[in-house]
């Protein structure tokens, strides 16, 4: 993190971060004025966060060479989560469900008591996957 300051023409005062995910990945992200105190006692370094709602934007390549295509802004709308650091294993997904699967040229042969017919029933269809050999 660095230090807050104004920018060349003390028009607004602004911080920049580097902020990194679990694979190191880099982006950097940039606060304004208000913002700035608002998450100064939330932010720590070395801590782990979940960040939404936040607006990307690309840098801009006016000012040098660029490290980062894109940055974030935090403004007021941004959530910002403190993760606690788990220890423990994450229980793994279940296992994938039986698909139906019907070839695309026996779609238009299918009858009405097809078991791949969709929507049927009680048990409406939420999902349709289509693929292709």
């Amino acid at each position: 993190m660095s230090r807050p300051r104004e920018s060349p023409y003390k028009k607004f005062r602004f911080q920049n971060l580097i902020l990194e995910d679990e694979e190191e990945h880099h982006i950097r992200a940039v606060m304004y004025a208000d913002e700035i105190e608002q998450y100064a006692d939330k932010l720590r370094l070395f801590d782990t966060y979940l960040i939404s709602i936040t607006r990307v934007k690309v840098s801009s390549t006016s000012y040098g060479k660029l490290i980062h295509k894109f940055y974030w802004v935090l403004d007021k709308e941004t959530v910002i989560q403190h993760a606690k650091p788990s220890d423990e294993l994450e229980k793994p997904l279940p296992p994938p469900t039986k698909l139906n699967v019907t070839t695309f040229h026996c779609i238009a042969h299918m009858t009405v008591d097809s078991t791949a017919e969709i929507g049927r029933g009680n048990n409406r269809c939420r999902e349709i996957t289509i693929g292709d050999n």
